[in-house]
């Protein structure tokens, strides 16, 4: 993901782990973490430790940057917080709600970053063995939403990266499943903006399945762009799909 895409993205609120990690971002905040972690045994890490190693993961790649080499390191080490998140969440019954609850920060972000409609560059950086790990950690971020009970406003966005993995796949029927599942959620949400751009999706989808539905596409950018910064992203990123996912992905 571009660092400009997920400044904004942040801003919008569907990179999830804008709210998980608001404890531990500030400095007067960020040393205390780090020290309980360096006071860890071994084979216990926090869940508070595992959002703040998943945040520094993001920060010294910058969150999926467009070459393969530096994101397939990233996409690695990312996998393994998530594998361990999830390892503790099962050995620490206790504690298992907050070990789940850090999955989910780490599956939307692998979800995010494997992504390849973000534009040519990431294209480029995805490899099909990327695809597939995305779309499970999709999966994965759906479920474990659904089985934490959290909000709308939430799980809104597991749905649409869900969507988006599955149209990277070539699935436009379940993708156009998921949007639908994002636009509604969104709605109970109160996000206009974001209805407008699961909706968007729902249009992406068909256009990319070969239907006629450039015009409805058109009404919703229109729509979103007068919304402000937040629309006019959104809007601007059917464009770019266009441009990736309708065309050969790597290997």
């Amino acid at each position: 993901m571009r660092r400009a895409a997920a400044a904004l993205l942040l801003a919008a609120g569907l990179l999830a782990a804008g709210a998980a990690m608001a404890d531990a971002t500030p400095s007067d905040k960020f040393q205390p973490v780090v020290e309980a972690m360096l006071a860890e045994p071994l084979d216990v890490t926090s869940p508070a430790s595992l959002r703040m190693a998943s945040y520094l993961l993001a920060q010294r790649f910058e969150r999926g940057v467009g070459d393969a080499e530096r994101l397939a390191g990233y996409v690695y080490l990312l996998k393994l917080l998530t594998q361990h998140a999830l390892l503790q969440a099962e050995r620490h019954p206790e504690a298992a709600e907050e070990y789940r609850r850090s999955a989910v920060v780490m599956t939307y972000n692998l979800a995010a970053d494997t992504w390849p409609g973000w534009g040519p560059g990431q294209a480029a950086a995805v490899t099909e063995a990327h695809r597939r790990l995305g779309l499970a950690a999709a999966r994965q971020n759906v479920a474990l939403a659904a089985d934490l009970g959290l909000p709308p406003e939430r799980r809104r966005n597991g749905y649409w990266i869900l969507g988006a993995q599955l149209l990277a796949n070539g699935d436009n029927a379940a993708a156009t499943a998921a949007f639908a599942q994002s636009r509604d959620l969104a709605a109970e949400a109160e996000s206009d903006s974001g209805r407008l751009m699961a909706q968007g999706w729902i249009h992406m989808a068909a256009i990319l399945a070969g239907d006629d539905a450039q015009g409805e596409l058109e009404a919703v950018t229109a729509k979103l762009r007068e919304m402000g910064d937040e629309g006019a992203f959104y809007a601007g990123q059917y464009e770019a799909a266009l441009l990736t996912l309708d065309a050969p992905q790597a290997p």
